[in-house]
């Protein structure tokens, strides 16, 4: 799968095995590994926490992306990670028998349309574009 590839992508390029959806793990590689963050000095880098790490926010890795491949590979492994979690994940909970369908109400609405629940119907691939 396409999350599988950016994984293998993003090792290959950090040189070293991770957590992918680790931001601890990232951080230490982007910004102690890697120290992008003294090759972009004029960029000023949010920080979380009590120790005030560097941040690995979708705002720094787009500021970091010119720099180094390994940004814009989590950028779009996190982007993939989402929708599959979100929309993927959720439907293959609701297959039964290998088909995924829903519940319809003729009566579900107060305008007389159908609706449908347990998965509720509608485009995903909306969210895609």
């Amino acid at each position: 799968s396409r999350l599988k590839e950016l994984e293998q992508e993003a090792h290959f390029v950090a040189g070293e095995q991770f957590l992918t959806t680790s931001s601890n793990q990232l951080r230490e590689i982007l910004f102690g590994k890697l120290r992008l963050h003294l090759l972009c000095p004029r960029e000023t880098f949010p920080r979380t926490g009590l120790q005030r790490p560097p941040s690995t926010s979708e705002a720094v890795l787009n500021a970091l992306q010119d720099l180094h491949p390994l940004p814009k590979i989590i950028l779009e492994y996190r982007q993939a990670h989402k929708i599959k979690s979100t929309f993927v994940d959720g439907l293959l909970a609701c297959m039964k028998k290998g088909s995924i369908s829903s519940t319809w109400n003729q009566t579900g609405t107060v305008t007389g349309r159908l609706s449908a629940k347990h998965p509720v119907s509608w485009c995903p691939c909306l969210c895609l574009n």
